[in-house]
């Protein structure tokens, strides 16, 4: 009797969880109120400190506000923030509904995929935000004491913020590290959750190549 009992509340378990109101997508607005239903987006337009960015809706995790911006989470802990510029298409109760930035404190996605592209480098920038994201260059010129340098992206570890000197170093596989001015350079880069940005050096913390 006890082996049936369990089986039965194992198979309630699971069919609760896999109920549609479990897996339903979330959102809460400002007023207070809460819904289930679906985020019909396929995209969501963010405008960040360093870009503006189209993070791609299958890839969110969650996106709450936060001192009057918004913080989006996407898979393998990439973190943007900025001013939402997209209205959030949500289908609950059989009717869609649009709501504004202005409108919602959260929006809570209750599936998300992994990444398989566009892992080859990780960006930490300076405001918090990282993200995974692939160079469409192959290489950067850098100015050095020694002069102009052209440095292949295959041969460099790490390129590091150095505050106290506001320089960087960059860390290379097979040869010495280099320190350099990036005043002005940008490194092209291909976000895994968004479209192909311009990255200008001076939002960036460290670069970490796969």
């Amino acid at each position: 009797m006890k082996k049936y009992l369990v089986i039965f509340i194992l198979l309630f378990l699971t069919a609760v969880m896999l109920s549609p109101s479990v897996l339903a997508d979330q959102i809460e607005l400002q007023n207070g109120q809460r819904l289930r239903g679906k985020v019909q987006n396929s995209s969501l337009t963010l405008q960040t400190s360093y870009a503006e960015l189209n993070l791609q809706s299958q890839y969110i995790n969650k996106i709450d506000r936060a001192n009057g911006s918004f913080v989006v989470r996407a898979s393998a802990n990439n973190r943007f923030s900025g001013q939402l510029l997209s209205d959030i298409i949500f289908l609950a109760d059989g009717g869609e509904r649009s709501f504004s930035a202005s409108e919602i404190n959260s929006v809570d996605f209750s599936n998300s995929n992994a990444f398989n592209d566009n892992t080859q480098i990780s960006v930490s920038l300076r405001n918090g935000d990282f993200f995974s994201a692939s160079t469409v260059e192959k290489s950067i010129s850098v100015n050095t004491s020694l002069g102009s340098l052209n440095i292949s992206y295959n041969n460099i570890n790490t390129i590091e913020y150095q505050g106290g000197e506001d320089i960087y170093l960059i860390r290379r596989n097979n040869a010495s590290d280099i320190e350099a001015n990036l005043s002005g350079k940008k490194i092209i880069v291909w976000p895994a959750a968004a479209e192909i940005v311009e990255l200008e050096f001076v939002y960036v913390s460290e670069i970490n190549f796969e």
